[in-house]
């Protein structure tokens, strides 16, 4: 059994065109939780959106083992549309590994979906064809994604950095106590 947990990725820059192209590393991943945070209701975005400010990642590199208290809107009260769409930002990260384990890893996300949360933390408008300026995490029982863009060089969705966890199962620990 493999183990993809955690995850490190990240994008400097994070627009660029080659070839006539323009290329987003992680813009499917900005894009998509942007349109979920842009369909929620006003009392659901009150709720998703963090009282305060976060720059970088929490649960980054050398944060192995912490555990935070999930912070935002919880998925139980979406309604359905909007928890296809937050199934559809965490299928970005599950998504990386083979189809046959990537399927299983979203069907056990999915089975714990009423107790996973939203949360978001900056600015609340993108400029189109760019990725966010803002922090989003989802965190579930036995996933935490962030996505954290970076001050380094002024414009922070051009250098972004993400984190895709399982705190139960980081580096494969949940199988090693079985």
């Amino acid at each position: 059994r493999g183990v993809l947990t955690p995850t490190l990725t990240g994008a400097q820059p994070a627009l660029y065109t080659i070839n006539g192209k323009t290329v987003r590393p992680l813009g499917q991943e900005s894009d998509k939780a942007f349109n979920l945070l842009q369909a929620l209701d006003e009392s659901q975005r009150k709720q998703a959106i963090l009282s305060y400010r976060l720059a970088d990642l929490v649960l980054g590199p050398g944060q192995d083992g912490k555990t935070i208290v999930p912070e935002g809107l919880k998925a139980s009260v979406m309604n359905e549309r909007q928890r296809a769409m937050l199934l559809d930002v965490i299928s970005e990260w599950a998504n990386i590994i083979h189809e046959s384990a990537a399927a299983a890893r979203m069907a056990e996300l999915k089975a714990e979906l009423d107790e996973t949360w939203f949360a978001w933390s900056g600015p609340i408008t993108v400029t189109p064809g760019k990725n966010i300026a803002a922090y989003y995490r989802i965190q579930g029982p036995h996933v935490v994604i962030e996505y954290a863009p970076q001050q380094m060089g002024g414009d922070p969705a051009m250098h972004v950095h993400t984190m895709y966890r399982d705190p139960t199962n980081d580096y494969g620990r949940g199988l090693t106590a079985q």
